[in-house]
């Protein structure tokens, strides 16, 4: 997978999803319905998408739906009372807006100035000016930074492997939240969301650290190839063996995962799709499985599922629910 633009079928879920934001969030004019029609009947896509974004709302789980109606409810009390008459439509129109782009398009507001980044499902591989290659994952986005006496890459977010070249007179580091791993010569894997994150050694040798308040290395950790660093906020944990064919299968466009609870693998699927899929049967997200999955064809592989073990796919426009 390689950078695209935004599909004709993702542009026309996204302004079905603007449409739907917009006339479920206040009063409709009459321009503004005449608008809407035009825009129904320009396209079967058009139409198609809106059918979708409509069939999801009646699917949604109730929870979420109470909480769309008491903050409809709310808006509707502030303009009753007079309160931001005239400006709250536009307001909350923005404001559904957004968390509507937020939920369906997360990547596109998430760091949009890095220096080189992916949408979800896409993958890249950056040649850097000292010869070292990096692959990016999905949904991932990296600052780069090369001088006379460091290279270092800031992981803003998501996963990367990172093919060191040699160059004794520049530490290679990658930085993802306030720990740092330096490359000993070598290839390995960095993953970040945000919160907590790993480092895979492939090859070679890398050195995990977490500096101290006042500059001081206080944590650190040295990899060997086979080897997985797991950090969060806390200390740096002990390095742990782990199965590489699956750590990076990404690399060769599959997921694999044996012995591991369903919902550790839709989670896992869920960062190549914009496309949600969701459990609605706990006992049924404890269930451990295995899989191997051809990331560009996730679809057969949820028929697959539901040919062989008793769950229900249930698609529902952009979203896909599993039960029993």
């Amino acid at each position: 997978m390689t950078d695209t633009p935004e599909t004709l079928e993702d542009r026309a879920r996204r302004t079905a999803v603007e449409w739907h934001v917009r006339l479920t969030s206040g009063a409709v004019s009459a321009e503004t319905a005449a608008a809407f029609a035009a825009w129904r009947r320009a396209d079967a896509a058009h139409e198609q998408a809106y059918q979708d974004i409509t069939q999801l709302w009646q699917v949604l789980p109730e929870p979420l739906l109470a909480d769309r109606r008491r903050r409809l409810a709310s808006a509707k009390r502030r303009r009753a009372s007079g309160v931001l008459r005239r400006g709250w439509s536009a307001t909350a129109a923005a404001s559904l807006l957004l968390a509507a782009l937020a939920g369906f398009y997360p990547d596109y507001l998430q760091h949009p100035l890095a220096d080189y980044r992916t949408r979800i499902g896409e993958q890249s591989s950056i040649t850097l000016a000292d010869g070292s290659i990096v692959h990016l994952n999905t949904d991932t986005a990296i600052d780069v930074s090369i001088n006379g006496n460091e290279r270092r890459i800031e992981l803003l977010r998501g996963e990367a492997e990172f093919d060191v070249a040699h160059d004794a007179s520049r530490p290679f580091r990658v930085a993802t939240g306030t720990t740092t791993t330096e490359a000993l010569g070598t290839r390995f894997i960095v993953r970040h969301d945000g919160k907590a994150g790993a480092v895979t050694l492939l090859q070679g040798k890398v050195r995990s650290s977490r500096p101290s308040a006042h500059g001081a290395q206080t944590d650190s950790a040295t990899l060997q190839p086979g080897q997985q660093l797991a950090f969060g906020t806390g200390p740096l944990g002990t390095p742990q063996t782990v199965e590489l064919n699956g750590t990076d299968a990404w690399r060769r466009g599959r997921l694999l995962m044996n012995f591991v609870p369903l919902k550790q693998v839709i989670a896992e699927i869920n960062r190549y799709r914009r496309s949600q899929i969701r459990l609605l049967d706990d006992k049924l997200a404890e269930r451990e499985v295995n899989i191997a999955v051809d990331i560009q064809n996730i679809d057969a592989w949820l028929t697959a599922l539901e040919q062989t073990l008793p769950i229900k796919v249930v698609r529902a426009g952009p979203l896909i629910f599993l039960r029993s």
